[in-house]
Protein backbone atom coordinates (compact mmCIF):
# COMPACT_ATOMS: atom_id res chain seq x y z
CA UNK A 1 0.00 0.00 0.00
CA UNK A 2 1.34 3.38 -0.67
CA UNK A 3 2.27 5.36 1.89
CA UNK A 4 -0.90 7.73 2.76
CA UNK A 5 -0.06 11.48 3.53
CA UNK A 6 -3.00 13.72 4.67
CA UNK A 7 -3.29 16.72 6.88
CA UNK A 8 -5.32 15.54 9.51
CA UNK A 9 -6.48 12.21 10.74
CA UNK A 10 -9.55 12.06 9.25
CA UNK A 11 -8.37 12.22 5.52
CA UNK A 12 -6.00 10.10 6.02
CA UNK A 13 -8.89 7.23 7.43
CA UNK A 14 -10.89 8.43 4.81
CA UNK A 15 -7.94 7.83 1.99
CA UNK A 16 -7.16 4.57 4.10
CA UNK A 17 -11.23 3.24 3.32
CA UNK A 18 -10.64 4.30 -0.30
CA UNK A 19 -7.33 1.75 -0.43
CA UNK A 20 -9.82 -0.75 1.06
CA UNK A 21 -12.30 -0.27 -0.83
CA UNK A 22 -10.04 0.06 -3.79
CA UNK A 23 -8.42 -3.68 -2.85
CA UNK A 24 -11.69 -5.36 -2.37
CA UNK A 25 -13.07 -4.59 -5.72
CA UNK A 26 -9.51 -5.79 -6.89
CA UNK A 27 -10.04 -8.90 -5.14
CA UNK A 28 -13.51 -9.25 -6.15
CA UNK A 29 -13.14 -8.67 -9.55
CA UNK A 30 -9.84 -11.52 -9.69
CA UNK A 31 -11.73 -14.32 -7.75
CA UNK A 32 -15.17 -13.39 -7.09
CA UNK A 33 -15.22 -13.18 -3.58
CA UNK A 34 -13.76 -11.05 -0.82
CA UNK A 35 -11.84 -12.01 2.63
CA UNK A 36 -10.44 -9.65 5.34
CA UNK A 37 -7.19 -11.62 4.83
CA UNK A 38 -6.88 -11.20 1.00
CA UNK A 39 -7.40 -7.10 1.50
CA UNK A 40 -5.11 -7.09 4.11
CA UNK A 41 -2.20 -8.67 2.07
CA UNK A 42 -3.43 -6.35 -0.99
CA UNK A 43 -3.01 -3.13 0.94
CA UNK A 44 -0.40 -4.50 2.99
CA UNK A 45 -2.50 -4.36 6.56
CA UNK A 46 -2.51 -6.58 9.13
CA UNK A 47 -6.16 -7.87 9.23
CA UNK A 48 -6.30 -5.93 12.51
CA UNK A 49 -5.63 -2.66 10.83
CA UNK A 50 -8.46 -4.00 8.30
CA UNK A 51 -11.21 -4.66 10.79
CA UNK A 52 -10.97 -1.18 12.27
CA UNK A 53 -12.55 0.19 9.43
CA UNK A 54 -14.85 -3.17 8.61
CA UNK A 55 -16.35 -5.51 11.18
CA UNK A 56 -16.76 -8.41 8.13
CA UNK A 57 -15.99 -9.13 4.82
CA UNK A 58 -20.04 -8.51 4.22
CA UNK A 59 -19.80 -4.92 5.53
CA UNK A 60 -16.75 -4.50 2.97
CA UNK A 61 -19.04 -6.16 0.14
CA UNK A 62 -21.70 -3.72 0.97
CA UNK A 63 -19.41 -0.80 0.65
CA UNK A 64 -18.19 -1.96 -2.54
CA UNK A 65 -21.65 -2.57 -3.96
CA UNK A 66 -22.79 0.38 -3.10
CA UNK A 67 -20.18 2.31 -4.54
CA UNK A 68 -20.25 0.40 -7.88
CA UNK A 69 -24.30 0.74 -7.77
CA UNK A 70 -23.98 4.82 -7.54
CA UNK A 71 -21.53 4.16 -10.65
CA UNK A 72 -23.55 2.64 -12.36
CA UNK A 73 -26.63 5.17 -11.88
CA UNK A 74 -24.19 7.82 -12.29
CA UNK A 75 -23.77 5.92 -15.83
CA UNK A 76 -27.12 5.94 -16.29
CA UNK A 77 -28.29 9.39 -15.64
CA UNK A 78 -25.23 11.00 -17.51
CA UNK A 79 -26.52 8.72 -20.90
CA UNK A 80 -29.90 9.58 -20.99
CA UNK A 81 -28.87 13.53 -19.83
CA UNK A 82 -30.87 16.27 -22.08
CA UNK A 83 -33.05 13.45 -23.61
CA UNK A 84 -36.34 15.28 -23.83
CA UNK A 85 -38.52 12.50 -26.09
CA UNK A 86 -39.60 10.11 -23.10
CA UNK A 87 -39.80 6.82 -25.60
CA UNK A 88 -35.89 7.70 -27.11
CA UNK A 89 -34.75 8.00 -22.96
CA UNK A 90 -35.89 4.65 -22.58
CA UNK A 91 -34.34 3.26 -25.53
CA UNK A 92 -30.92 5.30 -24.38
CA UNK A 93 -31.25 4.14 -20.48
CA UNK A 94 -31.70 0.03 -21.88
CA UNK A 95 -28.65 0.90 -24.16
CA UNK A 96 -26.64 2.08 -21.47
CA UNK A 97 -27.88 -0.10 -18.98
CA UNK A 98 -26.71 -3.21 -21.51
CA UNK A 99 -23.52 -1.22 -22.24
CA UNK A 100 -22.44 -1.58 -18.70
CA UNK A 101 -22.66 -5.32 -18.43
CA UNK A 102 -20.92 -5.70 -22.00
CA UNK A 103 -18.22 -3.89 -20.43
CA UNK A 104 -17.52 -6.35 -17.70
CA UNK A 105 -18.21 -3.96 -15.01
CA UNK A 106 -21.87 -5.34 -13.79
CA UNK A 107 -20.03 -8.66 -12.69
CA UNK A 108 -19.15 -6.72 -9.63
CA UNK A 109 -22.49 -5.99 -9.23
CA UNK A 110 -23.48 -9.30 -10.06
CA UNK A 111 -20.57 -11.09 -6.98
CA UNK A 112 -21.12 -8.51 -5.02
CA UNK A 113 -24.91 -9.06 -4.94
CA UNK A 114 -24.45 -13.01 -4.27
CA UNK A 115 -22.92 -12.36 -0.61
CA UNK A 116 -25.01 -12.27 2.16
CA UNK A 117 -25.03 -8.83 3.67
CA UNK A 118 -26.36 -7.16 7.12
CA UNK A 119 -30.00 -6.33 6.51
CA UNK A 120 -29.28 -2.46 6.98
CA UNK A 121 -26.91 -2.63 3.97
CA UNK A 122 -29.27 -5.07 1.69
CA UNK A 123 -31.89 -2.21 2.24
CA UNK A 124 -29.37 0.11 1.24
CA UNK A 125 -28.73 -1.75 -2.14
CA UNK A 126 -32.81 -2.16 -2.58
CA UNK A 127 -33.04 1.44 -2.10
CA UNK A 128 -30.30 1.83 -4.76
CA UNK A 129 -31.54 -1.13 -7.44
CA UNK A 130 -34.58 1.27 -7.37
CA UNK A 131 -33.06 4.24 -7.86
CA UNK A 132 -31.20 2.75 -11.08
CA UNK A 133 -34.59 1.96 -12.68
CA UNK A 134 -36.08 5.19 -10.94
CA UNK A 135 -35.71 6.71 -14.90
CA UNK A 136 -38.10 3.81 -16.56
CA UNK A 137 -40.47 4.59 -14.30
CA UNK A 138 -40.69 8.23 -15.14
CA UNK A 139 -40.38 7.79 -19.09
CA UNK A 140 -43.15 5.27 -18.97
CA UNK A 141 -45.28 8.05 -17.36
CA UNK A 142 -44.39 10.45 -19.69
CA UNK A 143 -45.01 8.21 -22.10
CA UNK A 144 -48.56 8.07 -21.10
CA UNK A 145 -48.26 4.27 -19.56
CA UNK A 146 -51.03 4.22 -16.67
CA UNK A 147 -49.69 1.17 -14.36
CA UNK A 148 -45.76 2.74 -14.69
CA UNK A 149 -44.64 0.96 -11.67
CA UNK A 150 -45.38 -2.50 -13.10
CA UNK A 151 -44.39 -2.24 -16.79
CA UNK A 152 -41.24 -0.76 -15.21
CA UNK A 153 -40.62 -3.52 -13.56
CA UNK A 154 -41.01 -5.75 -16.87
CA UNK A 155 -38.08 -3.70 -18.16
CA UNK A 156 -36.04 -4.69 -15.85
CA UNK A 157 -36.99 -7.81 -16.22
CA UNK A 158 -36.10 -7.82 -19.85
CA UNK A 159 -33.15 -6.25 -19.03
CA UNK A 160 -32.01 -8.69 -16.13
CA UNK A 161 -32.80 -11.83 -18.90
CA UNK A 162 -30.27 -9.79 -21.40
CA UNK A 163 -27.87 -9.03 -18.94
CA UNK A 164 -27.76 -13.52 -18.04
CA UNK A 165 -27.55 -13.75 -22.05
CA UNK A 166 -24.57 -11.21 -22.59
CA UNK A 167 -23.04 -12.71 -19.38
CA UNK A 168 -23.33 -16.22 -20.64
CA UNK A 169 -21.37 -15.68 -24.17
CA UNK A 170 -23.87 -14.51 -26.14
CA UNK A 171 -23.91 -11.41 -28.47
CA UNK A 172 -24.40 -7.80 -26.76
CA UNK A 173 -25.41 -6.17 -30.06
CA UNK A 174 -28.31 -8.67 -30.42
CA UNK A 175 -29.37 -8.97 -27.13
CA UNK A 176 -29.94 -5.25 -26.36
CA UNK A 177 -31.17 -5.09 -29.79
CA UNK A 178 -33.58 -7.64 -28.64
CA UNK A 179 -34.00 -6.83 -25.41
CA UNK A 180 -35.46 -3.09 -26.52
CA UNK A 181 -37.93 -4.63 -29.58
CA UNK A 182 -39.55 -6.30 -26.74
CA UNK A 183 -39.26 -3.66 -24.12
CA UNK A 184 -41.21 -1.61 -26.89
CA UNK A 185 -43.45 -3.76 -27.95
CA UNK A 186 -44.68 -4.36 -24.22
CA UNK A 187 -45.21 -0.42 -23.63
CA UNK A 188 -46.94 -0.42 -26.93
CA UNK A 189 -49.46 -2.80 -26.01
CA UNK A 190 -49.52 -1.27 -21.97
CA UNK A 191 -50.28 2.37 -24.24
CA UNK A 192 -53.04 0.39 -26.20
CA UNK A 193 -55.06 -1.32 -23.29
Amino acid sequence: MPRIDAPTLAERREQRRDALLEAATTVMRESGTVTMSAVAERTGLSRTAVYEYYRSSADLIADVLVDELAAWIDHLAEAIDGIADPRERLVTWIRAALAYVEDGRHALVRAAGDATLPPVRRAQVQTLHRDLAAPVYVALREIGVTDAERIASYVWGVVEAATRHIESGRAADDEVDAAIAFALAGVDLACST
